[in-house]
């Protein structure tokens, strides 16, 4: 196997293993564009949306129809079977990890990234597992006390 052929391979093993959400993102910043931008480009092509919806496809929160994803691959030049087996990995991974869509809503609303929700997440979850365990053993030093 010469070189060509393994980085072929590994970057379609690369393409299996991503989601649309990383995908879309990717495609799009290849580009320079905004959201704004392929919500142009999406316009020209007769697929109406607006940022919201650009929005939502690329945390993952929704996936865009059959029809939209071919208008992608004409956009992008990109085959049209690698964002469905794109969009099949997000909702494979979106039923192993129900933790991640309440980071994305909380990513939606607030407009902060992917990455610093989920390190604020679990900071959060580690501070009040800090503080409940602060707090059972208050009870407990309580309860001694009132048992004397």
């Amino acid at each position: 196997m010469n070189k060509e052929e393994k980085a072929e391979k590994d970057e379609n093993l690369k393409i299996e293993k991503r989601t649309l959400e990383e995908l879309l993102i990717d495609l799009r910043k290849e580009r320079n564009w905004t959201q704004i931008n392929v919500i142009q480009e999406l316009n020209n092509l007769g697929v109406f949306v607006d940022e919201k919806i650009i929005r939502k496809w690329e945390l993952g929160l929704e996936y865009p129809d059959n029809n939209t994803l071919y208008k992608f691959s004409e956009l992008y030049f990109f085959p049209v079977e690698n964002l469905i087996m794109a969009k099949n990995n997000s909702y494979s991974e979106g039923m192993n990890s129900i933790h991640k869509t309440f980071i994305k809503w909380f990513c939606y609303f607030t407009g902060l990234s992917f990455k610093l929700c989920y390190a604020a997440f679990f900071v959060i979850l580690y501070g009040a597992l800090i503080i409940s365990f602060m707090y059972f053993i208050n009870m407990c030093n309580f309860f001694i006390e009132s048992r004397r």
